[in-house]
């Protein structure tokens, strides 16, 4: 193998882990999450799919013949074997997510944005090593090209069981927390077997495919952003009427350029004290109006607690500040 490929290769495959995370606006996801699902992608959930795959293979083989099996494994085994195993890493995460919100109140795996991130950060991982393989069988030329076209096709079916799975907590029926985890899995695998279907019978039919599809997951994250938006105005217009946080404040608060313009406005004239007191304050406003939005579906206790706890933060940072305003 040709360590500069292969190294560009990788490359890209972290640059769109950390192009993604930051797309989630307004509550970042932890990096220490985001790159252990990586991982689980390129290590665990490519080894657990070789396994079954190949045994798959194999027997479908001495069956019914390579071409059946290559077919068979193609559009049936491989979406069902290589979700599952990604769908894990998710599924793991999140139990450890809710296991601390349990805790602390703190919820680190909810919502649409933040199934898209996960289960992408899963899928990238998988398909730089799938790859990676294939540059081992096919030569670099076929490196290349998944590499171009193909990079964010397993971090797309992915992302529709993190979709499933993150909308637990916005859900309130019982039965919708359990069936829109299994909807998005099932949607996963239907996803991934259409595509190696098209590519199976049309080849390169199959990326201009894959390009749509990334259409319609750019425009859902754009929707999401606005529900979030919404959600940050809708849950702090009492925190100003409480004096939590001023007007000003919540002018800014639900429109992410907006922070940033100000921020920069403070960082570049100088007022650095005031340009780390807003960020910090900010980001506890943001999380007080997520945690009072999940407070009405689950575990509403520890979220309650969380929400005295950050109104307490605000007004200490505030408290801390000095004379100048900010």
């Amino acid at each position: 193998m040709n360590a500069s490929l292969v190294g560009i290769g990788i490359l890209q495959a972290v640059l769109y882990l950390l192009f993604i995370r930051a797309a989630d606006l307004y509550e970042r996801e932890p990096l220490r999450y985001v790159v252990a699902v990586f991982v689980w992608g390129f290590t665990v959930a490519v080894g657990i799919s070789l396994v079954f795959n190949t045994l798959a293979s194999m027997t479908l083989s001495a069956m019914a013949g390579a071409q059946v099996a290559n077919l068979v494994t193609a559009v049936v085994v491989a979406p069902v074997v290589e979700e599952s195993a990604k769908g894990l890493a998710l599924v793991i995460i999140f139990v450890i997510a809710y296991l601390v919100a349990r805790r602390g109140g703190e919820v680190e795996f909810s919502g649409v944005m933040d199934g898209i991130v996960y289960g992408s950060a899963v899928g990238f991982g998988f398909a730089i090593a799938e790859d990676l393989l294939y540059y081992a069988q096919f030569g670099p030329e076929t490196f290349v090209v998944r590499r171009i076209f193909g990079g964010f096709g397993h971090a797309a079916f992915t992302s529709l069981t993190g979709i499933g799975i993150g909308l637990i907590t916005w859900v309130r029926y019982r039965a919708l927390k359990v069936v829109l985890p299994i909807l998005g899995l099932l949607a996963a695998m239907t996803l991934h077997s259409l595509f190696n279907l098209t590519a199976t019978l049309f080849g390169p039919v199959a990326y201009a495919v894959m390009l749509l599809v990334l259409l319609v997951y750019f425009v859902l994250i754009i929707v999401w952003l606005a529900v979030e938006r919404r959600t940050i105005r809708g849950e702090l217009s009492d925190e100003v009427r409480d004096g939590t946080i001023s007007q000003d404040e919540y002018q800014i608060l639900p429109t992410y350029f907006r922070r940033k313009v100000y921020y920069l406005g403070l960082f570049f004239s100088g007022r650095l004290p005031t340009w780390s007191r807003a960020h910090r304050l900010h980001r506890a406003a943001v999380d007080l109006a997520f945690t009072k939005r999940l407070a009405r579906n689950t575990h509403a206790e520890p979220q309650e607690l969380r929400a005295q706890k950050l109104r307490g933060r605000i007004r200490d940072i505030r408290a801390a500040a000095s004379p100048a305003r900010s």
